[in-house]
């Protein structure tokens, strides 16, 4: 009889410590703080947005009195102006890949925020080859890149479809080593699980730096016939990939009974947000 209660008490501990509460966002308590939002692009106008963290994301309320400077290579560029919907840009500088940018926001209610980002150099695609597979009903395509051996390389690949002047992101799926634990048919166990649907992946698995990459789209998945798609190759920094990693495993958590406890992931410090940047590279192929 002791060991039934004590075995009902441990799985009752084990419930609640796996079920428990995750902060998707800083909670509310007896003062707000900054939220800042910035993903920039290579040759993208700079470009910040800030609201106030108010522990939920349904309610956003946009900050547009702050004031923000910003430095590129340690060298001061000036200071933001204020548009709309809490955006923030940086008149006339776009941002250059292989240099370091750091912002400073100042607001009289809130602590002084000081981030930055090391924006890469855009990676390009060498090679992409399409194979129309109407037997097995999908579309297999071949992607060739070159890998820099000497650093820790990032990246995310999207798929977009087009037609009628019009692009829409579309699944793929792959068994590509890259992708392990990442797309819907690479799910083998929890840790994998979280990441389902992620588009990122490291060079750790790369044999060398003369990259294939292999991948397909599933005919049925979408009632557009497209004609054309559009294949982009995203080179991130590592915030940005932690980022979208985290992003999607909170995304995930909701259909997993005993999910980790995760948080967005967050490089600003005395604040909440992300602050960072990529470089794309991208071809169209036509569909055979």
């Amino acid at each position: 009889m002791n060991y039934f209660k004590l075995l009902t008490s441990l799985i009752l501990f084990l419930l609640l410590v796996s079920c428990e509460e995750e902060e998707e966002l800083p909670e509310a308590k007896s003062h707000q703080i900054i939220s800042v939002n910035s993903l920039i692009g290579v040759d993208s106008l700079i470009q910040v947005k800030l609201s106030k963290s108010t522990g939920t994301s349904v309610e956003i309320k946009y900050i547009s009195d702050a004031r923000i400077t910003a430095q590129k290579n340690d060298k001061e560029l000036g200071e933001f102006i204020y548009r709309q919907n809490g955006i923030y840009e940086l008149p006339g500088q776009y941002l250059a890949s292989e240099s370091k940018y750091q912002i400073t926001v100042t607001h009289p209610s809130f602590k002084k925020i000081t981030t930055n980002t090391f924006a890469p150099e855009k990676v390009s695609i060498n090679d992409i080859k399409l194979v129309n597979d109407e037997s097995e009903g999908k579309t297999t395509f071949h992607l060739k890149f070159t890998d820099d051996a000497s650093q820790n390389n990032y990246y995310m690949l999207l798929v977009k479809g087009i037609a009628n002047n019009k692009s829409n992101v579309i699944q793929y799926y792959s068994n590509d080593i890259v992708f392990e634990g990442n797309l819907n048919v690479n799910d083998n166990d929890f840790d994998q699980n979280m990441l389902r649907g992620s588009r990122s992946f490291s060079d750790k698995n790369f044999e060398s730096s003369q990259v294939e990459i292999s991948f397909y789209i599933l005919n049925n998945d979408f009632f557009v016939d497209y004609p054309k798609y559009k294949i982009e190759l995203y080179h991130l920094n590592e915030d940005y990939f932690n980022y979208e990693r985290s992003f999607v495993s909170l995304q995930n958590k909701d259909d997993i009974l005993f999910s980790n406890k995760t948080n967005l992931y967050s490089n600003v410090e005395e604040a909440f947000g992300i602050f960072s940047s990529y470089a794309l590279d991208y071809k169209i192929v036509s569909k055979q």
